[in-house]
């Protein structure tokens, strides 16, 4: 079975490549007895390309056992392109998709990718209480303002709300629907799931963890209001005029 996993990349941190190749060789590990062939597909989303030095790649490519595709692109465009942009290019009966830093660890990547395996269309992580305490004011903001509007507006089931955990997964029939998405901001997920939610996908939940002492940047209240914006168009564009 071919799998493919996405990582959209950005002006990665310090130890991003060693963060990436201990995930890579973890994974390849722990499915070696396994039905399992595993690809990576990683994109640079308009940083310089001096982010990304070819011993880094080199190594990442190595871990892989030679799986590994690097595609990146000039214009900055948005965590949601860029996720579409890598899909649109994996190939792989099944895929998951989680932040180059892996947050939640290998291991979540592993399982999502066995719960496709065993009959789910789509896995959404679902965050642990532990996530609050890694994450900046205005982040904790965007979260929990995320998952009011989810149930207040969208309508979503109480065990769907965290639409914006980074870790998503889906086999043939959910990345169609992911293709169908628009949204460039990080709301992108919120717009995912929803659709999946009403055209009654098989939907899965898989509870993970943030990896101990990481602690995730703020995010601006431009960015905020943005995202705000985009949620409005996904109000629009699904729950009123019913465009799935």
């Amino acid at each position: 079975m071919k799998c493919d996993v996405v990582l959209p990349l950005y002006r990665p941190g310090r130890g991003w490549a060693e963060e990436i190749t201990n995930a890579v060789t973890g994974l390849n590990r722990y499915f070696e007895d396994k039905d399992f062939e595993l690809s990576f597909y990683i994109t640079n989303d308009g940083a310089p390309l001096s982010c990304y030095p070819e011993e880094a790649l080199e190594k990442i490519w190595e871990a892989a056992r030679g799986r590994m595709y690097f595609l990146p692109y000039e214009k900055n465009q948005g965590k949601g392109y860029s996720l579409r942009y890598l899909c649109s290019a994996a190939s792989g009966e099944l895929l998951v998709y989680t932040d180059g830093d892996f947050p939640f660890g290998w291991i979540s990547v592993a399982k999502a990718l066995e719960l496709l395996a065993e009959g789910a269309d789509v896995v959404m992580g679902r965050r642990s209480t532990d996530y609050a305490e890694s994450l900046s004011l205005s982040r904790k903001f965007l979260s929990s303002g995320t998952r009011a509007l989810n149930r207040l507006v969208l309508g979503l089931p109480p065990e769907f709300l965290d639409t914006q955990a980074g870790l998503k997964a889906f086999n043939s029939r959910g990345k169609e629907l992911f293709l169908r998405t628009t949204v460039k901001e990080f709301v992108f997920d919120t717009e995912f799931i929803l659709m999946v939610w009403k055209k009654k996908l098989q939907l899965n939940v898989l509870d993970i963890h943030i990896r101990k002492g990481l602690k995730l940047s703020a995010m601006g209240w431009k960015v905020m209001l943005r995202e705000l914006c985009s949620f409005i168009r996904i109000v629009w564009k699904i729950r009123i005029c019913g465009d799935i």
